[in-house]
């Protein structure tokens, strides 16, 4: 028998489906204003400190004037007076700039007094020193977020003038930190009127909670001082809102009646009190009333106006002998502080403890039948508007009336002085661990007094805490302080002598990026009478505010956490393409072209068949579902697109190196990696995104930047070369590595030269020699019925070892209506000229009538249903062309849904 020739039309016909798709790159949208060009990531410049204790942050004090946004330049000393640390700036350092104090402020003297504007108080940003000139004061150039790489804020250090409050703004270094612990004695310097009450940390990594209790309790702004005065010109006025500290002299020589307001955004009273040892943060201790000479605020330091968030001081019923004391008002942030109480009148022998309604303002003053002003208790201050890129420290309540000098209070000293506000805690980090910790940044109470006035409550505090991941373990608490209990201690129980006690300060604010529990309740009003508690006027504070802000809100330079890490992220996975899958885009199928792997997803594999240009194909296989015989020469390039997927979970870009090896079971393969240009490998260099054309060679490689926090999707090419005369139905293996860092994911790219074996047997049915003659070498005489059977499959390996089974997009199908067979006999045996054709026509489907076609009787034609043939139609035709299937046919891989091999039959007559 001779050989037969089986042509397979159009390399489409056995080419592998591609499903390309321009994959789109995902990623967290960071809102950052452009860096300046000088900044750098610093992420933990100062190493991990261990445990922290004390205090770590440098506060500066800058020269007077104004600073506009956009410039870059500062000049700073050191201020050590609340205890802050020494250390000099030096580039690379991060620095928080924060206007402290600005505004302006209606100070006539009636009910119109107060707050008309805030200014930039309270806002703020981080900026890196670029450099730094002079040992003290410093020159300081920084690079920052804002306009021309400076400010993105003005910031101002003027004393009060005209309407317009004290202006102040520190500088406080930011310790950088890989990591660092928490202790119950880290905190801030104290704020000394010029700097400190601000605690603030960048940490790269993790921040270890440590169980601590850490505190800002009373760093804020400071009380009103009492003053014990036993007159007042007769100009003052019971009613009055305003008044100089200045109406008796010189304050420290010649106290003034009424009460102090409290010290805040606006200004510093010339009396204030404060605390200046936080050896035991939870209670700060050495109270002292600090006495200046002149008025702080315009228009005046006394009575009952409150100027902004601070607490009003309380006014006296009887001026000239300030002897009839009311309470201060409670300091505000968050949320406002409440009013100071009545005074106390002589008058009233009546006072009404057991009838609610009766101590209304208006019912009080009727009740006492006199001029008297029942309602001149110090203003509680009104709520502030802090936010991500606002924070205050709480505010100082008013100190209350005194004329006595009486004391109720363990340091029988200060009494009627108002509470101090809670200082302000700052940290951008990158996640915890440890035990919880608790943060408080509460106002204080002021110190009580006996038969005066009491003091308001110092404001809550703000606590800001951010990272570009997720934490946890954080309780805060930023709560308003009791006003001051009044003529209340034991033996005080007589209820004609109630006096005045303080309002309660405002609650505080809590920001942060992850949830934390947040407490920032307004403080209780005061009390007065024992036994009795009767709030006589006085009111409670307001709750402050808590909420969820983005590491993106921060205004200024990134925090460390945001540049640094020592991660890879999670893996990189590149694999086959499969579009139905959102996500990774098929990248992290799972499967081997040579057994199961786990999900890792390491030696996965992606199928591509390919028919070398000018390539010649001779079919001599005789063994079904094998190649052997069956060979396939040419050259050419074929061109395998691998989705690939990253998500960066860092905090700093991650470098992606793509390593594409060659096939080595022949010599003389290269490769290439290519971006994609709309579905198609783009080697010209035309498009770039995410890297350049590799050179070609054995092994070539090519590397990206994955951004902070970002995941990306694309699909690399590897574009092969293949050799001449390769060998037809082999696979070769060709390997694509991702590495980020020493994390490395592989697919297997699984080339097939020819993919579709086609192998032909005959079998011969009847000799057709006559009875007594012996058989031929060739095993048939004329009129013998030779049958042949053309078996075509899929021979792809490892379909459906994996995950990939359900992923048909991984392996290898033909075009649909794209397999077609043709014979037409007249190589390879000539059977079209030694036979007298096909005994039968060939037709779709099986049926045919011819017992001796197939196998099985009555089996002549394919074994595929539908298939299509468009010659062989007519008995002793000698040559045939078959669609197989049909238009919509696509012959799959073994252990995909589908087709995966077939036979076509038919028998022949020799002549």
């Amino acid at each position: 028998m001779g050989k037969a020739t089986l042509k397979r039309f159009l390399a489409a016909a056995i080419a592998a489906v591609q499903i390309i798709a321009t994959i789109a790159v995902s990623g967290v949208a960071t809102v950052q204003p452009a860096l300046a060009a000088t900044w750098s990531c610093q992420a933990g410049k100062d190493g991990s400190p261990g445990t922290l204790s004390g205090v770590y942050n440098t506060y500066f004090q800058p020269a007077i004037g104004f600073v506009a946004a956009g410039s870059n330049s500062l000049t700073l000393t050191i201020d050590t007076a609340g205890g802050g640390a020494s250390t000099a700036p030096a580039a690379g350092d991060l620095l928080l700039v924060i206007q402290m104090q600005d505004g302006s402020l209606n100070s006539v003297n009636s009910s119109s007094y107060g707050m008309t504007s805030a200014g930039n108080a309270g806002l703020y940003e981080y900026v890196q020193v670029a450099s730094v000139s002079g040992t003290g004061p410093y020159t300081v150039t920084i690079a920052g977020a804002g306009a021309s790489n400076g400010f993105i804020n003005s910031y101002d250090e003027e004393s009060a003038s005209g309407g317009s409050g004290q202006k102040t703004y520190q500088v406080v270094r930011v310790p950088q930190y890989v990591s660092a612990t928490l202790s119950s004695t880290f905190r801030s310097a104290y704020w000394d009127g010029a700097t400190g009450g601000i605690a603030a940390l960048d940490i790269a990594s993790t921040l270890n909670l440590g169980g601590a209790s850490i505190y800002a309790t009373g760093n804020g702004f400071r009380g009103g001082g009492v003053s014990v005065a036993g007159s007042s010109p007769a100009s003052v006025l019971n009613n009055d809102w305003v008044d100089s500290a200045t109406m008796n002299g010189t304050p420290s020589s010649n106290p003034p009646g009424q009460g102090f307001k409290g010290e805040g955004i606006l200004g510093t009273p010339a009396y204030t009190f404060g605390y200046t040892s936080f050896t035991t943060p939870s209670s700060p201790a050495s109270p002292t009333v600090n006495k200046g000479t002149t008025d702080g605020y315009p228009g005046g330091d006394m009575a009952m106006g409150s100027p902004g968030d601070a607490g009003g001081g309380g006014s006296d019923d009887d001026p000239k002998s300030n002897d009839q004391n009311t309470g201060g008002g409670g300091g505000s942030n968050g949320g406002a502080g409440g009013n100071g109480g009545y005074p106390w009148t002589p008058q009233e022998p009546n006072y009404p403890t057991n009838n609610p309604g009766a101590n209304a303002a208006a019912n009080y003053a009727a009740n006492d039948g006199s001029t008297h002003n029942a309602d001149i208790g110090g203003r509680g201050a009104t709520a502030m508007s802090p936010s991500a890129a606002r924070v205050f420290m709480g505010g100082g309540g008013g100190a209350g009336s005194n004329n006595n000098g009486s004391q109720n209070n363990s340091y029988n000293a200060y009494g009627s002085s108002g509470g101090v506000g809670g200082g302000i805690v700052m940290m951008r980090i990158a996640n915890t661990s440890g035990s919880s910790a608790t943060i408080y940044a509460n106002g204080t109470v002021g110190l009580a007094p006996d038969n005066d006035g009491g003091g308001g409550g110092g404001a809550g505090g703000s606590v800001v805490i951010t990272s570009p991941q997720s934490f946890s373990g954080i309780t805060v608490y930023a709560q308003g302080a009791a006003g001051t209990s009044a003529y209340n201690k034991s033996g005080d129980t007589s209820t004609t002598t109630a006096h005045g006690p303080g309002g309660g300060g405002g609650g505080g604010a809590v920001y942060s990026s992850s949830p934390v529990s947040a407490t920032v309740t307004g403080g209780t009003n005061g009390t007065t009478v024992y036994g009795v508690n009767e709030a006589y006027g006085a009111t409670s504070g307001q709750s402050g505010v808590s909420g969820t802000i983005s590491y993106t809100q921060v205004p200024g330079v990134p925090s460390g956490a945001e540049c640094y890490s020592t991660s890879s992220g999670s893996a990189p996975y590149v694999g086959p393409i499969d579009t139905s899958d959102a996500t990774y885009n098929g990248a992290e199928e799972t499967g081997s072209y040579d057994g199961s792997v786990t999900a890792t997803n390491n030696n996965d594999f992606t199928a591509r068949s390919f028919v070398p240009s000018g390539a010649t194909f001779i079919n001599s296989g005789t063994v079904p579902g094998t190649w052997s015989g069956n060979t396939l020469s040419g050259t050419g390039t074929v061109s395998v697109g691998n989705a690939f997927y990253y998500d960066n979970t860092t905090n700093g870009a991650k470098t992606v190196t793509l390593t594409a090896t060659a096939p080595t079971s022949l010599t003389g393969w290269t490769v290439r990696l290519c971006p994609d240009n709309a579905g198609v490998a783009d080697c010209s260099g035309a498009t770039t995104t995410p890297f350049s054309p590799s050179t070609s060679g054995s092994t070539s490689s090519a590397s990206f930047s994955v951004a902070k926090r970002t995941a990306v999707k694309y699909t690399v090419w590897a574009v092969y070369s293949v050799p001449a005369n390769t060998v037809a139905f082999n696979s070769y293996d060709a390997v694509l590595a991702a590495s980020v860092g020493t994390t490395v994911n592989y697919t297997h790219n699984e080339l097939y030269a020819g993919f579709i074996p086609i192998t032909k047997q005959t079998t011969v049915v009847t000799t057709g020699c006559p009875s007594g003659q012996s058989v031929p070498s060739s095993g048939v005489c004329p009129g013998g019925i030779v049958r042949y059977t053309l078996d075509y499959r899929n021979i792809m390996k490892g379909g459906g070892l994996g995950t990939e089974g359900s992923n048909t997009a991984a392996f290898l199908v033909t075009a649909a209506g794209q397999l077609t067979i043709s014979d037409d006999g007249t190589t390879g045996g000539n059977w079209g000229t030694t036979s007298n054709g096909l005994t039968e026509a060939l037709r779709a489907g099986l049926g045919s009538s011819n017992t001796t076609c197939g196998a099985v009787a009555n089996t002549c034609g394919d074994s595929t249903s539908g298939t299509l043939f468009t010659s062989g139609g007519t008995a002793g035709a000698t040559a045939f062309a078959a669609q197989i299937g049909g238009a919509t046919f696509q012959l799959v891989p073994p252990n995909v849904t589908g087709t995966s091999q077939g036979t076509i039959t038919f028998a022949v007559t020799i002549k």
